[in-house]
């Protein structure tokens, strides 16, 4: 017969193992490639010069419009094969942390190109999207991993 101490610890041991599970679609993931990053950076050129430069034609918004949902599309598609999963749930604390900091990183990066456009052209706007985010999402990738290595050392 179990001690108390033993079933108390009998218990923590299965939180760890539950918790260690639902964290696993967040940290265990394989390393994001080279080209990402530079590709967000395109990503929000394409939409920056779409969405702030004045268009004659309807037809050319719409297929731009539906060339980055594509690319939006393709890429979720993409992260789904290459996961295996995806992350649903609360994230964990660590994790979450850097996603508030991610969701106030695109805020201000809007911010930043919604006033770099009021004061130049759209195609310089897009310059500073394309560096800006492609920047950002270096940093959030490295914040990310750090994060992830924490909750791993944490529930290990």
């Amino acid at each position: 017969m179990l001690s108390d101490m033993e079933n108390i610890e009998e218990i923590r041991e299965q939180q760890r193992v539950a918790e260690r599970a639902a964290a696993a679609p967040y940290v265990d993931y394989p390393p994001t490639p080279f080209w990402y990053m530079p590709a967000m950076g395109l990503w929000a050129f394409a939409a920056t010069v779409l969405f702030t430069r004045p268009h004659t034609s309807t037809a050319v918004r719409i297929v731009g419009e539906l060339v980055l949902l594509a690319a939006v599309l393709t890429l979720v598609w993409w992260q789904r094969k290459v996961r295996g999963v995806w992350p649903t749930g609360k994230a964990p604390q660590e994790i979450r942390r850097v996603m508030v900091n991610f969701v106030v990183g695109v805020l201000v990066v809007i911010g930043i190109v919604l006033g770099t456009r009021a004061l130049a052209n759209a195609w310089i706007a897009a310059a500073v999207a394309f560096v800006i985010v492609t920047v950002g999402v270096a940093w959030y990738e490295q914040a990310y991993a750090r994060a992830s290595e924490r909750v791993r050392e944490r529930l290990a």
